[in-house]
């Protein structure tokens, strides 16, 4: 055998060299091992008529697949040297084979792409916009207990997400329906979207207009409202009228010792509010809706759900129009209660670009800090500092020191400043913690789920602090310590509904940022 391919070598041109390595090689493998496992899906081309085929071609089982044949492209020369050169198997593509593979999506074709919400007690007796809000809460849990339920195989096999938002679903209020709803499916990191109608929602009452027709055109919104209520946050607004039309529900879910409550808010506090402000009560809603007059003694009319946004300042407040208890008549249909939602725009919004344009100011007062820094967790940190000297550096601190945060927290300062529209005051000191025994001032947090009414509705705890910078100047004889950080305040747009509970579809973070020093020996 090395006689034949030394002559072959003095033979053959220099570029058949390595073609006869390959011919070589591949004879070599396939003596050695049986042709089930030779085998390819690959069809290798024919020898060019003029290239001479090496002597041990001809040991070759001439019954073996012509897959097993070296492929003598010039082009994939040396794909085909790197494959011969070691038959072993392998989970890479050849070189000419493809990476991709596609995912089949065929099941999903079969899946019914209308989902009828009927048998879901708590979705059906909503309108399709807030069973929307709901459905889109906690996708995970809405794919696994409703959409999919019956179709586990669905939930084991893709992974799913909404792919629609509020702007392009379509709801089809008067049918109870929401369509065009995009469920994304991804499974090998290749997804499809389909197309999905939701119904059975609850539909609006239907009665004959020609026996409402007093109580459609009972109420109808303020084209131009006054700025003393539109300088007002939605979120303020929207409870106290609430509170207003039924003050028992509300007191419910109030704290009662030393907070900023309905009871605090009610009528005209000069504590909490100017002098001209409108104030909280029955009449309130008067500012924002206009009534026909002749029918004031037929009809009466009550807020029933409300819907705040302060993102964008907007309010959203249903109606609930009956007749007088007085002057009730026999027929059934007259005595029908409708409901009207009124959209109201226009309102006190949040600036997050320029906080120093809102309401709410946090502060750190100097007393406290220096407790903090003498008896509080400050010490361990400040000591080292000063032992070795690091002055005139703002160091970052870590935002895990949970015991600073409660220090702080609990010292944390209110003050209620507006600039804008001169409707909120703060006449009195006040904090946000709320459970501080020693009960000094009033905290803002005066519902019973740790949110606050005033000056709007928010969620301030230890958590909401974050971004800790302490700097130590050394002046004079005297050394001053300046610490910085910042206080995260969500800022709500809810659902539409009684506001009895914690409900929101959207939220962005105000960031405030707090700065104080004190000096010391």
């Amino acid at each position: 055998m090395k006689r034949i391919t030394k002559l072959l070598l003095s033979i053959l041109p220099i570029s058949s060299i390595s073609l006869l390595s390959l011919v070589s090689c591949s004879t070599t493998s396939s003596n050695n091992k049986k042709p089930e496992e030779n085998r390819t899906d690959k069809t290798p081309e024919k020898l060019p008529e003029n290239s001479k085929k090496p002597d041990n071609e001809s040991k070759i089982n001439p019954k073996e697949p012509d897959s097993n044949k070296p492929n003598y492209n010039d082009k994939n020369n040396k794909e085909s040297e790197d494959h011969n050169s070691n038959n072993q198997p392998t989970d890479q593509p050849q070189a000419d084979e493809s990476n991709d593979h596609n995912v089949d999506f065929s099941d999903l074709e079969k899946i019914e792409k209308e989902i009828n919400f009927d048998s879901f007690k708590f979705y059906k007796d909503k309108d399709p916009k807030t069973a929307w809000f709901e459905l889109i809460k906690n996708p995970n849990e809405t794919f696994k207990e409703v959409i999919f339920n019956k179709n586990i195989n669905i939930l084991n096999k893709y992974k799913i997400d909404f792919e629609s938002n509020f702007s392009n679903v379509v709801f089809i209020l008067e049918k109870g329906i929401i369509e065009n709803v995009q469920i994304k499916f991804t499974k090998d990191n290749q997804s499809k979207i389909f197309i999905f109608t939701f119904s059975g929602f609850k539909k609006p009452n239907k009665t004959p207009s020609n026996k409402i027709d007093g109580k459609q055109n009972y109420v109808k919104k303020k084209q131009s409202l006054d700025k003393k209520i539109v300088g007002l946050h939605p979120s303020l607004l929207a409870y106290m009228l609430l509170y207003a039309e039924d003050n028992k529900i509300y007191e419910k879910i109030q704290r009662h010792k030393d907070v900023i409550n309905f009871e605090e808010l009610k009528n005209k506090n000069t504590n909490l509010f100017s002098n001209d402000f409108v104030g909280f009560n029955i009449l309130t809603k008067e500012w924002l809706f206009e009534y026909n007059e002749a029918d004031r003694t037929k009809y009466k009319d009550k807020i029933v759900a409300a819907s705040y946004d302060d993102i964008n300042g907007e309010l959203q407040l249903e109606l609930e129009i009956s007749n007088r208890e007085e002057k009730l008549v026999s027929s059934d249909s007259k005595n029908t209660v409708i409901k009207q939602k009124f959209e109201f725009k226009g309102f006190r919004k949040i600036s997050f670009d320029k906080p120093n344009d809102n309401v709410l100011f946090l502060s750190l007062l100097q007393t406290d800090l220096k407790e903090i820094i003498t008896k509080g967790s400050l010490k361990s940190i400040i000591d080292p500092l000063i032992m070795h000297k690091k002055f005139n550096e703002k160091i970052q601190l870590p935002d895990g020191n949970i015991k600073l945060k409660n220090e702080i927290f609990k010292k944390l300062i209110v003050d209620i400043q507006d600039n804008q529209n001169h409707i909120y005051k703060s006449a009195q000191t006040l904090k946000i913690d709320s459970n501080n025994s020693q009960n000094e001032y009033k905290s803002i947090i005066g519902l019973a789920d740790n949110s606050s009414l005033y000056p709007f509705h928010t969620k301030i705890n230890k958590d909401s602090i974050k971004d800790f910078y302490i700097t130590i100047n050394n002046k004079e004889s005297k050394k001053e310590v300046e610490i910085e950080f910042d206080v995260y305040v969500p800022i709500y747009a809810s659902t539409l509904s009684e506001l009895l509970s914690h409900s929101t579809i959207k939220d962005e973070k105000l960031k405030i940022k707090v700065i104080s020093s004190t000096k010391f020996d």
